[in-house]
């Protein structure tokens, strides 16, 4: 895992996890508010997770209650809850392209955020974002209109997903990953759940059908992608990491191709290769930022 290819793949599969993951977590909310759908997908992460940390000789009863783990699992739970909150109630205000162009703003976000805590990136990764970024708006496909509460709600979830990235990728290999995984999905099911019962009133799916999506979005966009986020954060350089994340927005694009027949564009596809081109410019060597020297001195 310590291999920058090895760690590129996994944040890759993560992408792809995360796009393909737009189908059930669009399907699933067709009978459930924003946040008992958080609510249910994260509690079944945190399901998911229980057999393997069981059965993983690496996870112990220390390691789950292990007070500085437990006091960062509610901290990147908290953030967690504050993203998919956001992300979620925006769908509700504004078009999916919006939301999808808005969100992706992260990858600006962590560089200028993890700014102010030590990051220094060269000119060319700068760039890399910016042309990763012009891809992203040509890829959703967004037309312009805008939702001032939904556009806020969105840029808002920017901010918490920029957050959480820096900190697990600061603090993450400080403590045992499952463990932490585990606490986080817990605490955002928790304060979904909280919130669903005083806004929202339903905490269960209206028909069958939504439980399978519930179900798929829980185990694998949640169980599998999120947790495999902890793991390789503590090895992933933030504005790297944030960049190849952000192709979860063509992975999305190849998911509503197949499944609900969405037409890619010549535009779409530059914009695809624009993403990937900047993903390139932030890899070249002599451009990874110095802050882990700096936290060492």
């Amino acid at each position: 895992m310590r291999s920058v290819l090895a760690v590129n793949l996994t944040l890759l599969l993560i992408a792809a996890i995360w796009g393909f993951g737009f189908v059930p977590q669009r399907e699933g909310m067709n009978s459930l508010g924003p946040s008992a759908f958080n609510a249910l997908r994260f509690a079944l992460g945190a399901l998911t997770l229980l057999p393997v940390m069981l059965w993983s000789k690496q996870v112990s009863f220390d390691h789950v209650f292990n007070m500085q783990t437990l006091r960062l699992g509610l901290i990147v739970g908290l953030i967690l809850f504050g993203g998919a909150s956001m992300q979620q109630l925006a769908i509700k205000y504004t078009s999916l392209a919006n939301v999808a162009f808005i969100s992706g703003l992260y990858v600006i976000m962590v560089p200028m955020i993890g700014f102010f805590i030590g990051y220094r990136y060269a000119a060319i990764v700068w760039l890399g974002g910016v042309v990763a970024i012009v891809g992203l708006y040509l890829m959703t496909g967004s037309n312009g209109e805008i939702s001032l509460q939904g556009d806020i709600l969105a840029l808002l979830g920017a901010v918490f997903w920029a957050i959480h990235l820096l900190v697990l990728a600061l603090y993450a290999g400080r403590h045992n990953q499952l463990s932490l995984a585990f606490i986080q999905f817990l605490v955002c099911a928790i304060f979904s759940l909280v919130t669903a019962v005083i806004l929202e009133g339903q905490l269960l799916p209206g028909n069958s059908a939504d439980y399978f999506w519930i179900l798929l979005n829980g185990i694998v966009v949640v169980g599998l992608g999120y947790t495999l986020q902890v793991v390789v954060m503590q090895y992933a350089e933030p504005f790297t990491a944030s960049l190849i994340l952000s192709l979860e927005g063509v992975f999305g694009a190849v998911a509503g191709y197949f499944v609900y027949q969405e037409q890619l564009g010549a535009a779409a596809l530059v914009g695809a290769a624009m993403m990937m081109l900047g993903c390139l410019l932030a890899q070249l060597p002599g451009t990874q930022s110095t802050v882990e020297q700096r936290l060492s001195n």
